[in-house]
């Protein structure tokens, strides 16, 4: 039996990922290994450790779980499997484990970063041979960016594992979700940020009476010993008080354990521009993706995407018209199916099988 060694090192990031592992356990003997933010010695910014919730689904998988990548024999591993792409030295020290993989001819996956605006010098590209010798993409859209500058053809389309099981929940229409990036109380990365002036330029008050719908706001984990994140509690309690400001009834949520169930309990979605944006897309939820807040990517290929004075309309028109099924099929490799998780473990079990 192959030998595979998983890598996790962010949370949000490795989540897409996650339920591939109790598939890859019936092909191959799984080890895991925690650095950065999945890491023990890192305290968790935020009132539930999402750690805490990915030990107890996944542990049991696991014959070795390690903490330190430097007391690996990685002689031992077939294959070693990153949930990113990206590189932090000692933080997400994904080249230096590569270099160590590489001396045992071990096969090394990676997976795409997120939905970012194509760069011929984006990590996909210029960490291959560094990081990776093969590299999960969303899907053919992705692929065929990266095509005419690629040295080799490594890429490989399986959409987004975690949003397979998307189709075993039911819709209930229950509120309008905003996904946001950073809040207009943080750095400004990106001039879109979520505060009173966002809440008022999307009218979300006029938006809230027309659908008679509670607002739920969810906002991004961010760890303050890397992506220098607020103490969450000032997150929220800032979230809290712009709804209040702007008479809007709702709540705001940051940890969640089922993100597949928030989604599935939208009425519609209006979201800067997150990798998290194609669950209620692919439920053929009312979703909108506003430019200014995040990297647009394949985004700017949706019918959803769209200047906060065509939010509404955007709404109407997709409760009417429902699931975008061409955008689907282009960007998530088995999205439509909800197959994602096979396809991924059958790239990785044919790879190893030829060695």
């Amino acid at each position: 039996m192959k030998k595979i060694l998983i890598v996790v090192s962010v949370y949000r990031q490795g989540e897409r990922i996650h339920p591939i592992i109790p598939k890859l356990s019936e092909n191959a003997e799984l080890g895991l290994l925690c650095v950065h933010q999945m890491s023990n010695r890192i305290p968790w910014n935020g009132k539930h450790d999402m750690r805490q919730y990915f030990h107890k689904t996944y542990d049991k998988y696991f014959s070795q779980i390690y903490q330190n990548w430097k007391q690996i024999d990685y002689s031992k591993y077939d294959a070693v499997i990153f949930d990113d792409c990206r590189d932090k030295a000692e933080e997400i020290p994904y080249k230096l484990i590569y270099n160590q993989a590489k001396k045992h001819n071990t096969i090394v996956f990676a997976n795409q970063h997120g939905n970012r605006d194509f760069n011929p010098k984006q990590w996909e590209l210029s960490h291959v041979n560094q990081v990776f010798d093969y590299c999960f993409v969303f899907g053919n859209h992705t692929k065929k960016l990266i095509k005419p500058f690629a040295k080799k053809d490594v890429y490989l389309p399986a959409g987004i594992p975690s949003n397979d099981a998307l189709c075993n929940y039911k819709q209930t229409s229950e509120y309008i979700l905003i996904i946001t990036n950073f809040l207009a109380n943080e750095r400004k990365v990106f001039p879109n940020t979520f505060g009173d002036e966002f809440v008022k330029k999307i009218n979300l008050k006029k938006l809230q009476e027309k659908y008679q719908k509670p607002v739920v706001v969810k906002i991004k984990n961010r760890d303050r010993h890397f992506a220098i994140g607020n103490p969450y509690q000032t997150d929220i309690s800032f979230v809290e008080k712009v709804l209040l400001d702007n008479d809007i009834y709702g709540q705001v949520i940051r940890d969640v354990e089922d993100d597949n169930l928030m989604i599935s309990k939208a009425h519609s979605v209006i979201g800067i521009s997150s990798t998290l944006c194609y669950k209620p897309i692919q439920l053929g939820i009312p979703t909108v993706i506003l430019d200014g807040g995040n990297f647009i990517g394949s985004f700017s290929e949706y019918n959803g995407y769209c200047s906060t004075d065509y939010i509404e309309q955007v709404i109407d028109s997709q409760l009417k018209s429902g699931r975008n099924s061409d955008y689907i099929k282009n960007i998530l490799e088995g999205g439509i199916d909800y197959n994602s998780s096979n396809i991924y473990v059958k790239h990785v079990m044919d790879i190893l099988n030829e060695i």
